[in-house]
């Protein structure tokens, strides 16, 4: 009888124990969560306002890029080549001798392409014409009119236009003024709906810009013509006085406020 009862205490004990232990495990009483983890507290939603911001900058420029090429045309694309290198020569020694940096002065296209003769009914090749663009950096704005003026006396015959835009420093500071301009005035808009509704702005939790753009100045100073015109361009009273506009420089942003 006395064996009965130990051995009957001992089973009872081990299965306070096996229960015990599932207990501790989470596979018996209790709320189970996933894969042992306890649930955390839900995260606190903050109250915010949203606003946008877009500051505008208008300044002057410092910089121009002039646009040019000289076009040549032969009956055949060797002559028109050759005579083409020629001119580009000239023109890009005059830029020399006025003193362009040659890395100011850049190749933007090179192309040669047959000429056709379309009066008849099967469309004939008469020759070829090659055309060869630059773009010129101008550091001196007072200097743009005298490039016209040399380029086109030089041989090119076509102008494209003239870009008055900044230089990259002045693109960074006038950037960052665009920016602060912006984040003003999101910060006074938020600051206005707070009042409107009673409330009182903590600090803003975001902070986010979509970018900025810079937005050039063109002049559309075209003396383009037929190949042949270049002396008559040439004598056609250039060294214009061409004033540059301004340049205007935008940013935007979004900042999101926390209130109570």
């Amino acid at each position: 009888m006395k064996n009965q009862t130990r051995w009957m205490g001992a089973l009872l004990l081990a299965c306070l124990l096996v229960m015990a232990g599932l207990a501790s495990a989470g596979l018996w009483g209790g709320s189970p969560d996933v894969m042992g983890i306890q649930p955390q507290p839900a995260i606190q939603q903050k109250k915010v306002i949203t606003t946008d911001g877009r500051g505008t900058v208008d300044v002057q420029p410092d910089e121009a890029l002039v646009s040019l090429a000289v076009v040549t045309q032969a009956g055949d694309a060797k002559s028109a080549s050759e005579e083409n290198a020629r001119k580009m020569d000239a023109v890009l020694a005059t830029l020399n001798k006025l003193g362009i940096a040659k890395e100011d002065v850049a190749t933007s296209g090179y192309r040669v392409q047959p000429r056709y003769n379309w009066s008849g009914k099967d469309q004939r090749i008469v020759g070829f014409q090659v055309r060869n663009s630059l773009e010129v950096t101008v550091r001196d704005l007072e200097m743009v009119g005298d490039v016209l003026d040399v380029t086109l006396g030089a041989g090119a015959n076509e102008i494209g236009g003239v870009t008055f835009t900044l230089s990259k420093d002045q693109q960074t500071a006038f950037r960052n003024k665009a920016i602060e301009l912006a984040v003003s005035k999101a910060k006074a808009d938020a600051i206005s709906v707070a009042d409107a509704s009673s409330v009182r702005i903590v600090g803003p939790l975001e902070i986010s810009t979509t970018g900025s753009q810079l937005s050039p100045y063109r002049a559309y100073a075209d003396y383009g013509g037929s190949p042949n015109d270049a002396e008559a361009l040439s004598k056609a009273a250039i060294a214009p006085q061409i004033q540059p506009g301004d340049v205007t420089v935008s940013a935007h942003v979004t900042v999101v406020y926390e209130f109570e």
